[in-house]
C-alpha cells in the first residue's frame, strides 16, 4: 500500500534573507524581485494558519522547525516535530563544526530536512550524515546528491532507503499555498499514478506561502478520500 507523508519546512521568510547558492544571475534576479515583494506575496504567519488547521483537522504532518524562530507548541499524537537547523544555511558549504551547531538537537527529535535538501555532498557523501547520526537523528527527508553549489536533484515515490546509518524518505513532490488550481491537480494526478506502489509519497511544503489555506484543505481532502476507501495509509516522516 501506498503511504503519503506531508512535511513542511517552518523557516517564516528567513530564506528571504540568504537566497539560494545555486542560482545564477537570473535566480537572484528573480529573488530580490521576490525579496522586494515578500510581505505581499507571501505570509510570515504561515506556520500559525498552517498548523491551526492541521490540528483541527487532526492530519498526520511533521514539521521541521528553524531553531532560531520555532520551537514545539504542543504534543499530539498525529504531530511529529522535526528539525530544519538553527540558522538554515547550506550544510554542504560549511565546516563539521559549524555543521554540528546547525544540527545540534535541540528538540530531541528524530527528524530532519537539511536546508535546501543539501545532506549529501559527492565528494564526501558521508560527511554530514554521519554528524546527523550522532547528533541522535534517525531520519531525513532525501532529494539528492549536490556537489559544492551545484544539486542533482530527482524526484522519486520509492521506498526509504538507509544511507550511512540515516533513513531517507525521498522527496516525490511539493506544493505552495500561492499554487493555482491546475498545479494542485497535477500533484493529485500524481498521486493517483502511484497509488498501486509499495512506497512512500512524501509531499513537502513551507509554512510561508500560505496566505490562505486552500490548497492545503484540498489536499487533506483528497488524501483523506483516498485513506478512506484503503488505497493509501497517512504517515508521518518517522512512520514512513
Amino acid at each position: 500500500m501506498l503511504k503519503f507523508c506531508l512535511t513542511v519546512d517552518c523557516e517564516g521568510l528567513i530564506s528571504f534573507k540568504q537566497g539560494n547558492p545555486e542560482w545564477g544571475i537570473w535566480g537572484n534576479f528573480k529573488f530580490c524581485i521576490n525579496k522586494s515583494i515578500k510581505n505581499f506575496r507571501y505570509n510570515k504567519n504561515g506556520f500559525w494558519l498552517f498548523y491551526n488547521e492541521i490540528k483541527n483537522k487532526k492530519f498526520p504532518c511533521t514539521f521541521m522547525l528553524v531553531g532560531k524562530l520555532f520551537k514545539p507548541v504542543e504534543y499530539l499524537d498525529f504531530i511529529e516535530w522535526g528539525y530544519h537547523t538553527y540558522n538554515h544555511v547550506p550544510l554542504n558549504l560549511i565546516s563539521n563544526e559549524n555543521i554540528e551547531k546547525e544540527v545540534r538537537n535541540i528538540y530531541n527529535v528524530q527528524s530532519i530536512t537539511t536546508p535546501m535538501w543539501r545532506v549529501e555532498d559527492v565528494e564526501n557523501p558521508e560527511r554530514i550524515f554521519n554528524i546527523l547520526k550522532k547528533s541522535g537523528y534517525e531520519n531525513t527527508v532525501y532529494h539528492g546528491r549536490v556537489k559544492k553549489e551545484k544539486t542533482f536533484y530527482k524526484k522519486f515515490v520509492k521506498k526509504p532507503e538507509i544511507r550511512f546509518g540515516i533513513k531517507c524518505v525521498h522527496v516525490s513532490n511539493y506544493f505552495e499555498g500561492n499554487w493555482n488550481k491546475e498545479k494542485i491537480n497535477k500533484v493529485k494526478k500524481d498521486i493517483l499514478k502511484n497509488i498501486n506502489k509499495d512506497a512512500v509519497y512524501l509531499l513537502t511544503t513551507h509554512d510561508f506561502t500560505h496566505r490562505n489555506l486552500r490548497n492545503l484543505k484540498e489536499i487533506i481532502r483528497f488524501v483523506n478520500k483516498l485513506e478512506k476507501i484503503g488505497k493509501i495509509k497517512i504517515v508521518n516522516l518517522g512512520k514512513a
